[in-house]
């Protein structure tokens, strides 16, 4: 039987019959190129340098932003947390001053009357210049700012002698069992950091000084003199003007704060020009600029205080036994600066606005009992 071929076949023979050699050679050649660019096909060397270059570019300036983003946050971390001391520090102090029964004023402590409107006699006849004649210690770098009396309680050590002896006599003077509060002094200074200092890295920090009538083992303290036998604004000077026979140690010196600001006010940049500060009517600015300038601190006027004086102090005032009681009102200034913590490199970033408060102290001065 005889087979017959599909209609199709006959054809796609006839054409692959027709194909000749060098045809089938040239399209297989063809093919292999084709396969070949494909495999080879990718970047030079030229276009990956620039693709580089583009993407360092835009790393480089993502870097740059989260930097700056990061020098600000830290710069405003540390301006906050100085603004923060000091409020704490201000805090700390006011406490302080509500329990003074007597605060110096400026003028008194440089034994000059500087303020306008008081009577200069007035100060210079009473006052005793306790630190320019060495009577209260002052740091190295350092001016007196703020002086006043306290009562604290009696050492324990003291207690106990007088829990079985009212009549205690400790030195040469009776303890005030009786009372169990004794007199102190407290100082507080503004004092320069020196460069060199690892221990301090702000400009300036205030230093707190005690001086108690007895030691923590009862004893009495070199230079401390009663100020109920001298008074007040002579001390440590006696009625007969004799001065003490020692002087007091500087060992109950203590830092309260660092980061205040050192600089005079006429090269605060920010303060815009010659800044000046004036206290009220009848307030004394202390320390005065005769203070000041004794310590090497001409116009810093970065931690200071206004103090209310005396009507006696005053030329204009009308003075009576029942006026020339008071309760001294102090107002306090402190400003920081937060150069030398991280993220602040110059005064002018660390530069911190003035921080004040007023305080009431709760003891009267010239109290006179009213006749009847």
């Amino acid at each position: 039987m005889r087979m017959r071929r599909h209609p199709l076949v006959r054809p796609l023979g006839r054409s692959l019959r027709s194909l000749r050699p060098k045809t089938l050679l040239g399209l297989a050649a063809a093919i292999a190129r084709q396969r070949n660019i494909k495999r080879d096909r990718g970047f030079t060397l030229t276009e990956v340098l620039v693709a580089a270059l583009i993407g360092a570019l835009i790393v480089s300036g993502l870097l740059g932003v989260m930097v700056e983003l990061l020098t600000t946050d830290a710069r405003e971390t540390a301006r906050n947390e100085t603004q923060r001391e000091m409020q704490l520090a201000l805090d700390y102090i006011s406490t302080d001053l509500r329990e003074a029964v007597y605060v110096y004023d400026g003028d008194c402590i440089a034994d000059v009357a500087a303020t306008q409107g008081v009577n200069a006699a007035a100060v210079t006849d009473t006052c005793s210049d306790m630190f320019g004649n060495g009577y209260v210690p002052v740091p190295a770098n350092s001016t007196p700012v703020l002086a006043f009396w306290k009562l604290d309680d009696l050492p324990d050590a003291v207690k106990q002698q007088c829990a079985t002896n009212s009549s205690l006599i400790i030195g040469d003077s009776q303890a005030p069992c009786l009372s169990g509060r004794a007199y102190t002094l407290v100082v507080y200074y503004l004092t320069r950091n020196e460069d060199n200092d690892p221990t301090w890295s702000g400009k300036g920090r205030i230093q707190r000084y005690e001086l108690p009538r007895y030691d923590n083992s009862g004893n009495p303290v070199a230079g401390y003199v009663n100020p109920q036998n001298t008074g007040f604004e002579s001390w440590p000077i006696g009625d007969d003007g004799t001065a003490p026979s020692g002087s007091p140690s500087s060992t109950g010196i203590v830092t309260l704060v660092d980061f205040v600001d050192d600089r005079p006010m006429n090269q605060i940049d920010e303060l815009e020009g010659d800044a000046s500060i004036e206290c009220p009517f009848q307030y004394a600015p202390t320390p005065a600029d005769a203070t000041l300038s004794n310590y090497g601190f001409d116009d810093v006027r970065n931690f200071y205080a206004c103090v209310r004086v005396s009507d006696s102090l005053l030329d204009t005032a009308s003075v009576t036994d029942e006026s020339s009681a008071f309760n001294q009102k102090v107002i306090l200034f402190v400003r920081g600066n937060a150069v030398g913590k991280p993220g602040i490199d110059t005064v002018n970033e660390g530069f911190m606005p003035a921080i004040a408060t007023q305080v009431l102290n709760r003891g009267v001065a010239n109290k006179i009992p009213r006749s009847q």
